[in-house]
Formats: C-alpha cells, sequence, structure tokens
C-alpha cells in the first residue's frame, strides 16, 4: 500500500516536471521565432529588393524600404519583360467615347489600377515610366489619345502612369510650367525612370515606337501625317520627348516663361545644346496628328523671349517654380491622374522683366 502510494506520486511529480519542460521549450521556440521575424523585416528595411513579409502592408513596406510611391511596387523575383511581335504599322482608332465606354475597352478594371498605372502580368520591366500630357480644353483629343496609348504602351510591355496635367482658365496656357509640374508632382508620388512629354493631339503610328530611356534624350514625333512625313525643320525637338531623370534636372527642365505658343520646344533644345546632352531621334517617327482648335501664336513675343535664351538657362526652369504655381487637386481616376493647377502669370510676367522683357 505505502509502495503505490510511492509510485502514485513519484509519477505524478514526473508528468509535472516533463510538463514544465514542454511549456518552457515552446516559449523559447516562439520568441526566438519572433526575434528571426523581427530580424528579417530590418533586413528587408535595409534591403530594397527584398520580396514583401506576409503581415507587412504595402505603406510599411514602402516606409521601411524608403520606396515612397503611391502605386505597388512589383516584386523583384519576376523575370525581365520581353518586347515581341510589335507592329511597324498600327490602326489608329480615331472615336471619342464615352468615358465609361472608354473604360471597358480599354479593360481598366483589370488593366489599370487607378491613375492610370499599369504593370506588366507576370514579369518586370526594368524601368518605371511617366507619361506627362499637357491639358486644358481638349477632351476629344484626351479621348482619342488615351484609347491609342494604353494599347501602345502595354504592347511595349511598359510599366507606366500617365499624369494629365491640367491648367485651369484663368490665365492664357503655358505649356512649359505645366510640363515642369508634371515632372515634379509625378516625382513626388512615385520614383520614376523615364519622363515622357506628349502633346495631347499626337498619336503614334507605330508600336516599335518604344517610349523608353537610353543613352540619349529621345525626340518621338519627328514626322507628322499633316505634313505628309516631312521634317518640320531640323531643330524641331517638340510633341513627343523622353528624357531620364539626370538628363532632364541637369538642363533645368523647361523654360516657364512662354505663354500660348510653342517657343519652349525651341528653347529646350538650345539647352541641350549649351549642355552637350545627347539626344537621338526614333527610327519609327510617324504620328497622326488630331484636329482641334489652334492656339494663338505671338512670332514677335516668342522671338524676344528666346533671344534671351542663354541669360535664363541657369535660373529659368525647375529651380524657379517656387510661386509659379499652386496645385488646386489631384485626382486618381481609371485611366489616368489628374493633376489640376492655376499658374501665376503675374510670377512669370515679373521674371521676364527680370530679363528686360515686356509682354
Amino acid at each position: 500500500m505505502n509502495i503505490s502510494m510511492y509510485n502514485r506520486e513519484f509519477v505524478c511529480f514526473f508528468v509535472v516536471e516533463l510538463t514544465f519542460v514542454i511549456v518552457l521549450a515552446y516559449v523559447c521556440l516562439t520568441s526566438h521565432q519572433t526575434v528571426n521575424h523581427k530580424t528579417r523585416i530590418h533586413k528587408q528595411a535595409r534591403s530594397n529588393h527584398s520580396v514583401k513579409e506576409e503581415n507587412v502592408s504595402p505603406e510599411e513596406l514602402r516606409r521601411e524600404t524608403g520606396q515612397s510611391c503611391v502605386f505597388p511596387v512589383h516584386s523583384p523575383s519576376l523575370v525581365p519583360c520581353q518586347q515581341n511581335n510589335l507592329r511597324e504599322k498600327r490602326r489608329i482608332l480615331k472615336e471619342a467615347l464615352p468615358w465609361l465606354d472608354l473604360e471597358t475597352t480599354l479593360n481598366a478594371s483589370k488593366t489599370l489600377l487607378p491613375g492610370g498605372y499599369h504593370q506588366p502580368l507576370g514579369c518586370a520591366s526594368p524601368q518605371r515610366l511617366a507619361i506627362i500630357i499637357p491639358y486644358r480644353d481638349r477632351e476629344v483629343n484626351l479621348k482619342i489619345l488615351l484609347n491609342n496609348l494604353h494599347r501602345v504602351l502595354q504592347k511595349q510591355q511598359a510599366e507606366y502612369a500617365i499624369f494629365v496635367v491640367e491648367q485651369d482658365n484663368s490665365t492664357p496656357f503655358n505649356r512649359g510650367v505645366i510640363k515642369n509640374i508634371g515632372y515634379l508632382e509625378a516625382k513626388a508620388r512615385c520614383h520614376f525612370d523615364c519622363f515622357t512629354f506628349q502633346d495631347v493631339d499626337l498619336v503614334p503610328e507605330s508600336e516599335r515606337n518604344t517610349y523608353w530611356c537610353g543613352a540619349r534624350a529621345l525626340h518621338h514625333s519627328r514626322e507628322l501625317d499633316i505634313l505628309k512625313y516631312r521634317i518640320f525643320y531640323k531643330n524641331h525637338f517638340g510633341g513627343v520627348i523622353t528624357f531620364n531623370e539626370t538628363f532632364f534636372s541637369a538642363i533645368n527642365g523647361y523654360s516657364n516663361l512662354f505663354f500660348m505658343w510653342g517657343g519652349e520646344d525651341d528653347d529646350l533644345f538650345h539647352r541641350l545644346l549649351k549642355k552637350e546632352m545627347p539626344y537621338e531621334f526614333s527610327r519609327y517617327p510617324r504620328y497622326t496628328a488630331l484636329t482641334h482648335k489652334k492656339d494663338p501664336h505671338h512670332t514677335k513675343e516668342e522671338r524676344a523671349v528666346y533671344g534671351k535664351s542663354h541669360l535664363r538657362f541657369k535660373n529659368d526652369g525647375l529651380n524657379s517654380m517656387g510661386r509659379l504655381y499652386r496645385l488646386i487637386s489631384v485626382d486618381y481616376k481609371p485611366l489616368y491622374t489628374r493633376i489640376y493647377v492655376s499658374v501665376n502669370q503675374t510670377e512669370v510676367l515679373t521674371q521676364l522683366k527680370h530679363y528686360g522683357i515686356r509682354l
């Protein structure tokens, strides 16, 4: 009887001890896993190439990895995209569809994220592209351009976002300021490797005219159908142009001092020459020009501003934007990001007077 009681007490003691050891081991193992999990996250914060942890939100991931972007960042494990079966001549779609029909025909709910952002499916583009469209009162042109441009860019396997920078009607249109705004506001929302400045009335006729950053600034739209594909003039560098970030900042962007006319394009080409920046022309430079009401063209004033280019180059551009515009609103629409701004005409005229120009 006493022996039996002793055995029972021994067994109970052994079970308690074993349970304590198991619990202690579990606690240690759990703590070790938690430390490892945190360590992985901190390592990820030091490296911008790690895959997102399962329980880390996209916002936390961008903050930890230093990748501040309002659009999703693709996984670095994806294979590089390949551009295959690009057509030299494509059919231009010229119908201005209602917005909802346009979103449907472009399958925007599946191919685009809000803001007109697209990532290729199953592969990674090595460059992220910002398309900047200066805009005011040309809705028909914008609809036709978007219907064509989204198709071309997706066929080229581009990762891109389209920014339509719209100037309000309170002052004359200023394309140089609007283009500079597009560059600055796009950069404020995501890192982009390439910046294409795209006129709203020009539609690419070839899928091989790739929107891509190389070692040179690229002029895409050298030949237009309305000119029977003849070169407009030798130094024409307007319409559709792509820069990498380094080149565009090095030339201080566009001049801010041209109202209504296209002199900012000629001034930009002068800046390229001044800085000895390399440039090239697309091998597939044909574009269809859409019809629209022509803007006023003040030749005398344009020459007066352009003639002072050598004096303005260092101080008229991206680095003099401080008081030139006011951001009214940003709207992430299904097909594009709308950036709505007003331009301070008084400040522009003040800068012109500084160079001895009175309009």
